[in-house]
């Protein structure tokens, strides 16, 4: 338990690798429009560029999928039942 409240989102994720939302989408390749909407509704979608972000950022591929993991409980938290 005590790992999981060290866990990142993906917001916070991004902009510790990134100076801003736009330097990301640039490097990424996506539209900024898109880099939001990884961190609002589907986090899974930078998987994509999951190769590229550990490669070129130098982190531990299991850091992106847990705060990919951690965005989807967080969304899901926020929706009814």
């Amino acid at each position: 338990m005590k790992q999981e409240q060290n866990t990142i989102n993906l917001r916070q994720f991004i902009r510790q690798l990134w100076e801003s939302d736009q330097h990301a989408a640039d490097d990424l390749g996506v539209s900024l429009r898109t880099i939001k909407n990884w961190m609002a509704v589907n986090p899974t979608g930078i998987l994509k560029h999951s190769t590229w972000i550990v490669q070129k950022q130098d982190v531990e591929p299991l850091e992106l999928f847990d705060a990919v993991a951690k965005t989807m409980e967080q969304i899901h938290e926020g929706r009814p039942r």
